[in-house]
């Protein structure tokens, strides 16, 4: 890495992180990497810290949109599949894969993305929603309804969305 150009800042994260190899100040420098145009070092960087700190999503969406913006769509692609493995709700992950796929000409598995991003959001607004015994009767009348409506939109994104039909 380039240390005559590197600010004073980027000198100072990079001591901390000699300091302390395992800490998550690898994000911030691997920033501070990107904003001098060190792309190619600021990725290398990622990829160190997330072997170190694998649950550290921030870092691994960091990485994985970097992989994106870097045409690096095969690598993106893996990122934002671990992530989603590490956090299934994780909408950002979902929105970056559908895209790697896309970009990596895979329309199927696109489509099939947005299905499984729109079906994890509607879960969630579902448990939130969902019928519980309460004290008045019209609220979780109300409830069953928003959740009947999210069934029928969920089924009607599906066939909309069918991985099985052709592109048009």
């Amino acid at each position: 890495m380039n240390t005559k150009e590197d600010s004073l800042y980027i000198k100072r994260l990079k001591e901390r992180l000699r300091q302390k190899p395992d800490s998550k100040v690898f994000l911030s420098f691997a920033e501070e990497l990107r904003k001098k145009d060190r792309i190619e070092d600021a990725i290398t960087v990622l990829i160190d810290g997330v072997k170190k700190n694998p649950d550290f999503i921030a870092a691994r969406l960091t990485l994985a949109r970097w992989y994106l913006s870097s045409d690096m769509s095969s690598e993106a692609k893996k990122e934002f599949s671990e992530i989603i493995e590490r956090t299934p709700d994780n909408i950002f992950a979902r929105r970056g894969l559908k895209e790697a796929y896309r970009r990596l000409g895979e329309p199927i598995a696109a489509k099939e993305a947005v299905v499984s991003q729109l079906s994890t959001f509607l879960e969630a607004v579902k448990l939130h929603f969902s019928p519980e015994p309460e004290v008045f009767s019209n609220s979780v009348k109300d409830k069953a309804i928003v959740v009947g409506r999210l069934d029928r939109f969920l089924e009607a994104v599906k066939m909309h969305f069918n991985p099985k039909d052709s592109l048009s």
